[in-house]
C-alpha cells in the first residue's frame, strides 16, 4: 500500500542525471540561453518553506475535498444526535364522507296493560356527514430499540474521525511532496550554479590557451582540448537550465502559482541525534493518520454488528395523539390518547441472521487491514530512517572529496599557467570538484527528502517543521 509520494521527477532528475558530471548530452553546442522579457522576473519576497506549506494548504484542492467530506459528515452526525428523542408530527387533513347508523330493538312494555297501545319495535335510522378539516399533534417516542439507535449514532461519529483521519494523512502525502519539490528546485538551482560556474571558468581557460598558442608556449591540440572543454561545460549547463526550469514548473504547480521566488530554506543536513529506529516506529504507530482511519473503520464495523443484532430484539415505544379540532370529531374519535406500546419482529422481510454475518464480515476485514496498515507503516518507517541515516552519511564521506577536489584543480590550474599541465589535466581536475559539489548537494537533498518522509510516515510533519530550526544544521549552499 503506497504512503507517502516518490521523489519528484525535478529531484531525480537534478539527483541522478546530473551526478554524471563527465556525461554529456545530446544537444549541440549552443551558447547559454540569456533571460527574455519574456521569462517571468524575481520580485516577490524570498520563500521559506514553512510559508509554501501555509499557502499549499490554502490552495491544495485534495484538501479542501477532505475538508467537505469532514463537514459532512459531521453535520450528519450531529443530525443522528436526537434519533432517541421524541419526534411530533402537525398533521391537517380536509375529511369527506358520511356515517348511517340503523339500529332495531323490541319495546319491552309493548305487553304491558296500558291504557294506549305501544309499538312493539323501534327502529332507528341515522345519517351523519362527518366531513370536515381535522388538525391534530402526533408523538412517537422510541423507548427501546435493542441498541440500533446508540449503534448508529456510534458509527457516524467514529465515520468522522476516519474522514479527519484521512484529510490529515491527505495533508502530509502534500507535505511530502512539497518537501521533494521545493528543495528540488533548490538543488536545481545549485547544480545550475555551479554549471555556469564552471562554463565560465572553461572561457577563462580557454581565453589564456589562446594566449600560450600565439606565444608557442603550447601547441594547437591543447587550445582544441580546451575548447571541447568549453563546448562540454556549454551543453551541461544547458541540461541544468532545463532541469531547473522543470523543477520550478513542478513547484509552481503544485503552489499553484506561475513564478517561483527564491527559496530561503536552504538544502540541509542534521548533524546530531536522530532519534531511533524503535522511538520513530512507536510514535508513527500512535499518531499516524492512515492507521488511525482504519481503526476508526474497524469501529464502525463493530457498531454495524451491534445494529445487527438488536434486530432482534422487541422495540418499546410510547406514543400519543392530540386533536386541535373537535367540532367535527365523531363520536368515537378522542380528544386525545397516550399509550405504550411494544413491537416484535416474527418474520422479517431479510434475513437478519444473513445480516448479522454480514456485519461481522465487515469486522473481520477491518483487523485484517489494521495489521496490513501496521506492517506497510512500520516498513515505511523503517526505510525512511535508513535513507536518512544513509544519505547522511554519504553526505559527510563527500566532504573530504571536495576538499581534495578544489586543491587539485588549485594545483592543476598553476601548474597549466605554468605550462607543467596539459589542459586535459586541468578539465579533468574542474570536472572532479565540480561532480563532488553536485554529489554533495545530491546526498543533502535526499536527507532533507527521506527525513521529509520519515516524518510524515510517523504522523509528525510539525516536528519536520521544528527540525528547521534546529542549531545542529548544517547548511548546504
Amino acid at each position: 500500500m503506497p504512503f507517502f509520494p516518490l521523489i519528484s521527477r525535478a529531484g531525480l532528475l537534478a539527483c541522478a542525471a546530473l551526478l554524471c558530471a563527465g556525461a554529456e548530452a545530446a544537444e549541440p553546442p549552443v551558447p547559454p540561453p540569456q533571460k527574455t522579457a519574456a521569462e517571468p522576473q524575481k520580485t516577490e519576497a524570498p520563500l521559506s518553506f514553512d510559508e509554501a506549506r501555509t499557502r499549499l494548504h490554502g490552495t491544495a484542492d485534495r484538501l479542501r475535498i477532505g475538508d467537505a467530506q469532514i463537514a459532512h459528515d459531521q453535520n450528519k452526525e450531529e443530525a443522528a444526535r436526537a434519533m432517541d428523542g421524541p419526534q411530533i408530527d402537525l398533521s391537517a387533513m380536509q375529511v369527506w364522507g358520511t356515517k348511517t347508523v340503523e339500529m332495531g330493538f323490541d319495546n319491552p312494555l309493548a305487553s304491558a296493560s296500558l291504557p294506549f297501545p305501544l309499538p312493539g319495535r323501534f327502529d332507528i335510522g341515522m345519517k351523519e356527514d362527518i366531513g370536515g378539516p381535522r388538525a391534530s399533534l402526533n408523538m412517537v417516542w422510541p423507548l427501546y430499540t435493542g441498541g440500533m439507535i446508540t449503534a448508529k449514532q456510534e458509527a457516524l461519529r467514529h465515520k468522522v474521525t476516519q474522514s479527519r483521519a484521512e484529510r490529515d494523512a491527505t495533508e502530509q502525502t502534500l507535505d511530502t511532496e512539497l518537501a521533494a519539490k521545493y528543495w528540488g528546485v533548490q538543488l536545481a538551482r545549485s547544480v545550475e550554479s555551479l554549471r555556469s560556474q564552471m562554463l565560465e571558468d572553461e572561457e577563462e581557460s580557454l581565453a589564456r590557451a589562446k594566449r600560450f598558442e600565439e606565444k608557442g608556449v603550447i601547441a594547437p591540440i591543447e587550445r582544441m582540448t580546451v575548447e571541447v572543454s568549453r563546448d562540454t561545460a556549454k551543453r551541461e549547463l544547458v541540461v541544468a537550465q532545463t532541469n531547473r526550469r522543470v523543477a520550478e514548473t513542478e513547484l509552481g504547480h503544485l503552489l499553484k502559482t506561475d513564478a517561483i521566488p527564491e527559496l530561503r530554506t536552504p538544502l540541509f543536513v542534521i548533524d546530531g541525534d536522530l532519534g531511533t529506529l524503535t522511538d520513530w516506529t512507536e510514535k508513527a504507530l500512535r499518531l499516524n493518520p492512515q492507521l488511525t482511519g482504519v481503526r476508526a473503520q474497524r469501529n464502525q464495523a463493530l457498531e454495524g454488528v451491534k445494529a445487527a443484532e438488536g434486530a432482534f430484539h422487541p422495540k418499546l415505544f410510547a406514543y400519543g395523539q392530540k386533536n386541535l379540532i373537535k367540532h367535527y370529531l365523531t363520536l368515537p374519535e378522542p380528544d386525545w390518547i397516550a399509550g405504550i406500546g411494544v413491537t416484535f419482529t416474527l418474520w422479517s422481510q431479510s434475513d437478519r441472521r444473513a445480516s448479522l454475518r454480514a456485519a461481522e464480515a465487515l469486522v473481520t476485514k477491518a483487523d485484517a487491514a489494521h495489521s496490513e496498515v501496521e506492517n506497510a507503516l512500520k516498513n515505511a518507517v523503517e526505510v525512511a530512517y535508513l535513507r536518512v541515516t544513509e544519505a547522511r552519511h554519504e553526505y559527510r564521506l563527500t566532504e573530504s572529496t571536495v576538499a581534495l577536489a578544489r586543491e587539485n584543480l588549485r594545483l592543476r590550474e598553476k601548474s597549466f599557467a605554468e605550462g607543467l599541465s596539459t589542459a586535459l589535466d586541468l578539465n579533468t581536475a574542474r570536472s572532479q570538484l565540480t561532480g563532488a559539489e553536485i554529489a554533495r548537494r545530491g546526498a543533502a537533498y535526499k536527507f532533507v527528502v527521506s527525513w521529509a518522509m520519515l516524518h510524515a510516515a510517523s504522523g509528525d510533519m510539525p516536528g519536520f517543521l521544528a527540525s528547521l530550526s534546529r542549531s545542529d544544521l548544517v547548511v548546504t549552499p
